[in-house]
C-alpha cells in the first residue's frame, strides 16, 4: 500500500519570539512545500528513507532496523539521528507504527531549496504524524520543539492566526483582504537560521510584562490594515519592539537603510526570509534594488502564499 502526501511550508508574518509566550501571531502556509511517498518493500524489519531536493537530486539516504529503529547506515549521521528521534517519538505515540514484521520505504521531495528555511523539518513532522496516525503537535514537541505554528501551516489552506493558550495550540483561519498585496515581497537573506538557536537567544533576554499584548494587538491591526502606509507603520513598530527585546538591530537599519518602504524579519532574526513593503520602487525596480544589494531571490506575495 502506497501513501502520497503533500505538506505546506510556512512563514510567520508577525509574532516571532512572542508566540512562544502566548502572543497571537499571523502565519501563512506557502505554495512551496514537501511531497512524501510512503510504501512497503520486500525487506521485512527495515525502513529505507530517501530525500530528494528541489532539483530531484538525492541529498539524504538512511536505513533503519525496525525493531528498535536503530540506524543501519546513513549519508549524514546527524540528520539520521534527528529522523530517528522523530520516528521513535511517533512509535511511542503509536506502538503499531512501522511493525518490524514488514518492510517500509519513504521518499521525500522538497519543492524549495534547502537553504530557504520554509519548513523541511515541520513538513517532515506533519507527514510522519499522518503516516503514523499520531498528533502532529505532540510529535513536534517530542522531536524538534518550537511554537508549533509551522505544524499548523503544514495542513492549512490559507492564512491563520496562531497562539498557544495553556499549552494548547489555537489555530484560527483568517482572510487577508489587503489592497496592497502587490507591494509585498519576500526576499531571501542567503543564509539559514537555526530555530533552536533563535529561541535560546530570545530566552536569554528579559521581556516586558506588556510585550505579549503589544505584539498580539499589532497582529490584529496588521490583519485589518487597509492601506500600505498603515501596514508599513505596523511593520516598523513590530520591528522596534522585537529589536528592544532581543537586543538586535532591525534588518532595515542593518542592511537596507535607503529602502523606500518597510522591511520586517520573519521568524528568527538573522536569516531565511524577510518581508518588504514597497512604497515607490515598482515591481522591476524592487528586484533590481535587492539584487544589487546581493539578494537576488525576490518572491511576490501571491506567488509565495498558498490559498484556496
Amino acid at each position: 500500500m502506497m501513501t502520497k502526501l503533500h505538506k505546506n511550508g510556512k512563514l510567520l508574518l508577525s509574532g516571532e519570539y512572542a508566540v512562544l509566550d502566548g502572543a497571537t501571531a499571523l502565519a501563512i502556509p506557502t505554495h512551496y512545500g514537501q511531497k512524501f511517498i510512503f510504501g512497503q518493500n520486500n525487506n521485512p524489519g527495515q525502513l529505507i528513507w530517501r530525500a530528494l531536493d528541489h532539483n530531484k537530486a538525492l541529498w539524504f539516504e538512511a536505513e533503519y532496523k525496525l525493531d528498535a529503529l536503530d540506524i543501519i547506515s546513513a549519508h549524514d549521521n546527524e540528520l539520521a539521528r534527528a529522523l530517528q528521534k522523530a520516528l521513535r517519538a511517533a512509535r511511542s505515540l503509536n506502538p503499531n507504527f512501522l511493525a518490524p514484521s514488514q518492510g517500509f520505504t519513504a521518499e521525500s521531495h522538497l519543492e524549495f531549496p534547502r537553504s530557504w528555511g520554509l519548513g523541511s523539518s515541520s513538513t517532515l513532522i506533519a507527514a510522519i504524524a499522518q503516516w503514523s496516525n499520531t498528533d502532529a503537535f505532540q510529535l513536534s514537541q517530542m522531536s524538534f520543539g518550537g511554537s508549533g505554528y509551522d505544524i499548523a501551516a503544514a495542513d492549512s489552506t490559507g492564512p491563520f492566526t496562531y497562539r498557544i493558550k495553556k499549552n494548547v495550540p489555537e489555530v484560527v483561519p483568517t482572510r487577508l483582504n489587503w489592497p496592497f498585496k502587490n507591494k509585498l515581497y519576500f526576499i531571501h537573506r542567503n543564509q539559514k537560521q537555526n530555530s533552536r538557536q533563535s529561541i535560546a537567544h530570545y530566552r536569554a533576554h528579559e521581556t516586558r510584562a506588556d510585550f505579549i499584548q503589544e505584539i498580539s494587538a499589532i497582529t490584529q491591526d496588521m490583519i485589518n490594515a487597509t492601506s500600505a502606509e498603515e501596514f508599513s507603520a505596523l511593520m516598523t513598530l513590530h520591528e522596534q519592539i522585537i529589536a528592544q527585546i532581543i537586543q538586535m538591530k532591525p534588518v532595515k537599519e542593518e542592511l537596507f537603510g535607503d529602502f523606500p518602504g518597510a522591511i520586517k524579519s520573519l521568524g528568527g532574526w538573522g536569516g531565511d526570509f524577510i518581508m518588504a513593503l514597497d512604497l515607490e520602487l515598482g515591481r522591476q525596480n524592487i528586484r533590481d534594488y535587492f539584487s544589487q544589494k546581493g539578494f537576488p531571490t525576490v518572491i511576490d506575495f501571491d506567488q509565495m502564499i498558498r490559498q484556496e
